[in-house]
């Protein structure tokens, strides 16, 4: 039997929540499952790819570049996935500076991962939904305390400019998966029919934002046309199966992001990797 395709998800706190790998991890076991994959979340709360950091933040910023070649020799993908974006831009108004910053960060990270044998996919940053975080956190242009608490009005901009141009990589990284645009499309949908929406916190999306960032890797990456809305993610969630996919994924990130290791100071309780991995095993 062929050796299973080590998927790799490097990324933010978005990835290292992990709802949208439980999602595909659930989707792939139940619609090929006469292929293998193992999917391994290495995400990492705060981190960013242009090693930029906000000076409000707590902490500097981790950066994928101080741990990404640990993370390649340790986990040994076949693919890596690159979420990253929504922290590069540092919540302000658009900078030349920082973007260049994101672009060189993002283009040393496919570069990195094509050195080491691996395929790299690149996914562009999510929307940041302004009304989904209280009004009285939001600051206009020409102010100088941008941060994640007290982001830029119209930081969805910004956000646009870094998803333009991810989309423009496609001859560099081997996929490139447009998740701003569904996401986008999907929370002016909802809005439609509730004023009050909130697709999650105006930063991290919620279960149907994550249901969507799944889709979207599954078109784009494994290419399967979906057929399934919201309703799905309803009913899988309920299932015992996914219930125990979701308690694999959190015992095995927390092991493997630790195992790793990250600059992140707010470190995981975890199990030693080989630990973890002999318990997944025996589920």
């Amino acid at each position: 039997m062929n050796e299973p395709i080590r998927i790799v998800f490097l990324g933010d706190s978005i990835t290292e929540d992990g709802t949208f790998i439980a999602y595909l991890d659930a989707y792939l076991q139940q619609q090929r499952p006469e292929n293998r994959y193992t999917l391994i979340n290495l995400g990492v709360s705060s981190e960013t790819a242009s090693g930029l950091s906000e000076p409000d933040h707590p902490f500097p910023r981790p950066c994928i570049h101080d741990r990404l070649a640990r993370a390649l020799q340790e986990s040994k993908p076949d693919w890596v996935v690159l979420g990253y974006g929504m922290n590069d831009g540092i919540y302000a108004p658009f900078s030349a500076e920082r973007f260049a910053a994101y672009q060189q960060g993002m283009l040393d990270a496919i570069g990195r991962i094509h050195a080491y044998g691996a395929k790299a996919v690149v996914m562009t940053p999510p929307p940041f939904d302004h009304l989904s975080i209280e009004a009285s956190a939001l600051i206009p242009e020409g102010e100088n305390n941008y941060s994640y608490k007290t982001p830029f009005e119209h930081y969805n901009d910004v956000l646009r400019s870094y998803a333009n141009w991810i989309l423009t990589l496609d001859r560099k990284a081997d996929a490139v998966v447009n998740v701003y645009d569904p996401l986008l499309r999907h929370i002016q949908q909802e809005r439609k029919k509730n004023g009050h929406y909130r697709s999650g916190d105006g930063i991290h999306p919620n279960s149907a934002g994550h249901w969507i960032i799944a889709k979207a890797l599954l078109s784009g990456v494994f290419h399967l046309t979906l057929a399934e809305n919201t309703d799905f993610i309803l009913r899988l969630e309920a299932s015992p199966f996914f219930q125990l996919i979701v308690k694999r994924h959190q015992v095995l990130h927390d092991a493997w992001k630790e195992h790793v290791g990250h600059t992140n100071p707010t470190k995981a309780n975890a199990l030693p990797l080989e630990i973890a991995l002999r318990r997944f095993s025996e589920w």
